[in-house]
């Protein structure tokens, strides 16, 4: 148990399983999710997936998205098996028409939008001098004109119901030198930071949120070939890779009501990478 002396909390942190109880009326810190619908793009695995899941088991009404149809329908089986509410939503992000299409495939759907996360995204590590316009073109597409689509088509309709969120994927390489990924991962990265915060602007009079998380490394499979020794190199203090769903819990945190007063704002979730 933690005391803060001359703070009054309105929730109670438990040992190291971080057993959080909310303590008004309100219910847990998650709650609120009970029949929303909520598309999350790029979640048929990594961090995509972690947030679909808690998404479900508060009791979200969840999009799952993923380029191959076949893979997008087998995850939201997985999660269907579980109890929970969810759809697959396959697009191909990379090509405009379907990534307007996937915003209206899952209203016509779920019935109506109540939120959207921009996660699906994805580089690789090139060195400058190697650069190509069409990688570099094709990784814009992938991170940052897919997310501006779909951001669009979700706006018009939260504009109408004058509520909603979306939440934004950065990167730590939004922020600083892409030091592990490509310049075309960064710059696009930091063109989604600028979005959400011109976005967000926009939107708050309407009673709309829009937020970025900016993850720094992650146990995904981007991660997987880095040995022990590569990634204690890496220099995070905290001394390891942030999990999925460490990450995924702040998405929840700024797609739920216990933020209904953030909006235009980047959380960094990389154990003390960037300060």
């Amino acid at each position: 148990m933690f005391l803060l002396i001359g703070t009054v909390l309105p929730f109670e942190i438990r040992n190291s399983e971080f057993d959080i109880r909310y303590w008004g009326g309100a219910g847990n810190v998650m709650n609120g999710f009970k029949d929303k619908k909520i598309l999350v793009t790029g979640s048929t695995r990594g961090i995509g997936f972690a947030i679909a899941e808690i998404l479900a088991e508060q009791g979200a009404v969840v999009g799952i998205h993923g380029r191959d149809e076949g893979r997008t329908a087998e995850v939201a089986g997985t999660l269907t098996a579980k109890g929970f509410s969810v759809f697959p939503v396959a697009a191909d992000l990379g090509n405009p028409d379907e990534a307007v299409g996937l915003i209206k495939r899952f209203v016509k759907q779920a019935g109506s939008l109540d939120g959207l996360v921009n996660n699906a995204g994805g580089g690789k590590a090139v060195a400058f001098r190697g650069m190509k316009l069409e990688d570099w073109r094709n990784t814009f597409s992938a991170n940052l004109e897919a997310a501006m689509l779909a951001s669009r088509e979700a706006y018009v309709l939260m504009r109408k119901s004058k509520q909603g969120c979306i939440v934004n994927v950065a990167s730590i390489a939004a922020h600083g030198p892409g030091k592990w990924m490509g310049a075309d991962y960064a710059a696009s990265k930091a063109g989604l930071v600028s979005l959400t915060k011109t976005l967000a602007f926009e939107a708050a009079r309407l009673g709309i949120r829009v937020n970025a998380v900016s993850p720094g490394m992650v146990a995904t499979d981007m991660t997987a070939s880095l040995s022990e020794e590569m990634k204690q190199g890496l220099g995070i203090p905290l001394g390891r890779l942030a999990k999925p769903e460490e990450v995924a819990s702040v998405v929840c945190f700024l797609l739920s009501d216990q933020s209904s007063f953030i909006t235009g704002q980047v959380l960094h979730v990389n154990g003390g990478l960037w300060m």
